[in-house]
């Protein structure tokens, strides 16, 4: 038996070809998180965001402190725990702002690496290098994980939860597991808890997952959000789940004078904090009052309420966004268009995808990425939507173009040896 009865050329030319891609995809992906660390590097060791000096006094008092306060004495539930105990364990083993944005780079590179698991049930042709490439044709992910913003830690663990929940044979471990992660998740960005929902309402209309597997998901979820909220109870003697700024995080999104693409920015909340203030409440009295205030309005605006939640879902899928003074600063004019033209990018190519769904039909992983991603419209609109708040999600998108591009390249590839091994077929 000769060496091409054992290797025929067409089959080994498209392997190669695969092997190389593959290589290259890995070499990109180690580019582009060798330019993170540099970009660590050359950002201030400051805190440029209103957010980032929260976070920043919660981890240094969870590592060297008291606990969980923002004072230093006091402790508090003012934000989710998740986050500030990311940075605590960093800050814990001697990092500071260097090793924080270094560490938000690898948790970028993992979630990659764990993309091409998530596209599709087999391996991904080319293997990082799709979306690698378009991770990096989307820069606000490259910017934002030099930031001290909880969205690149919850990217991460909103991919490797839905790499778990697709994962099979399911048992209990694994059910267990995945519900852990969506629990950790939730209290890293509380709204994932509506998130958690969509995504097993969905795998379970799907048949990803059984009534069964649901259940222990959801119950393993619910024992680590209750290890916090038990926390909350034994040091405040009240019910306080997961923190305390969802009740102005709600009438945020939901006051008179609130628009759908101000959200934090709105000048309307002013009186309100000016109010809470007078009144001298303290953070859970606060938190009452800002859901009271916004319920109520509601109530008694329920036409106004209704149209600025579609224009919340609208929202979601902004290309820009409205910014305070403070923050405006620190988002130029260059950095909002770029990240406008890379969104419009994505939102046409997965366009083009649909465009061809009779030739491509949708698989049931396309079909749960996107059911997922326009439901989080939804529920995300019951508060506020952000581009920042938003970019956990779009990582589903980027999945289906992912597997669509690989699938093309898979193709293109596969004709081409085929031309090249058959000249005289043209």
């Amino acid at each position: 038996m000769s060496l091409s009865d054992l290797f025929p050329a067409k089959s080994l030319s498209r392997r190669v070809s695969s092997a190389v891609l593959e290589k290259a995809g890995f070499l990109l992906l180690l580019i582009y998180l060798l330019g993170g660390v540099i970009y660590s590097a050359r950002v201030d060791t400051v805190a440029r965001f209103p957010d980032e000096n929260e976070y920043l006094k919660l981890s240094h008092n969870l590592a060297y402190g008291p606990g969980y306060s923002m004072d230093g004495v006091n402790p508090t539930a003012c934000r989710p725990p998740g986050y500030a105990f990311f940075l605590a364990g960093i800050q814990f083993l001697g990092g500071g702002y260097y090793c924080f944005r270094v560490a938000q780079f690898l948790l970028l590179g993992a979630t990659i690496v764990l993309l091409c698991g998530l596209c599709s049930e087999r391996k991904l042709y080319a293997g990082l290098l799709v979306p690698t490439s378009l991770v990096i044709c989307y820069p606000v992910l490259f910017y934002t994980s030099a930031t001290l913003y909880p969205q690149t830690l919850s990217g991460f663990l909103f991919v490797l939860a839905l790499t778990l929940v697709l994962a099979n044979p399911r048992g209990l471990l694994l059910n267990a597991a995945s519900g852990i992660l969506f629990g950790s998740l939730i209290l890293v960005v509380p709204t994932f808890l509506f998130t958690m929902v969509v995504v097993l309402g969905a795998a379970l209309v799907l048949r990803f997952v059984r009534s069964r597997d649901v259940l222990v998901i959801a119950f393993a979820a619910f024992v680590i959000v209750g290890m916090w909220t038990v926390r909350n109870a034994l040091c405040f003697q009240r019910f306080v789940p997961i923190a305390t700024n969802s009740g102005k995080n709600f009438l945020e999104g939901n006051n008179g004078g609130a628009t759908a693409y101000e959200a934090a920015s709105n000048l309307a909340m002013k009186p309100y904090f000016a109010n809470a203030e007078r009144l001298g409440l303290d953070e859970f009295q606060s938190d009452f009052y800002y859901r009271e205030e916004g319920i109520n309005w509601i109530e008694t605006h329920p036409v106004n309420a209704f149209v600025l939640y579609l224009e919340k879902v609208l929202n979601f899928f902004n290309i820009i966004n409205v910014y305070s003074p403070q923050i405006e600063a620190n988002v130029s004019v260059e950095k909002q268009a770029v990240m406008a033209v890379s969104y419009l990018l994505l939102l046409g190519l997965l366009t083009w995808r649909l465009i061809e769904i009779k030739r491509f039909p949708l698989s049931r992983r396309e079909t749960f990425f996107l059911l997922i991603y326009l439901l989080s419209a939804f529920t995300s609109a019951i508060f506020i939507t952000r581009i920042r708040l938003r970019l956990p999600y779009d990582y589903l998108i980027i999945a289906i173009i992912a597997l669509n591009l690989s699938r093309r390249l898979e193709l293109w590839m596969t004709a081409s040896n085929t031309r090249n091994l058959n000249p005289t077929s043209e």
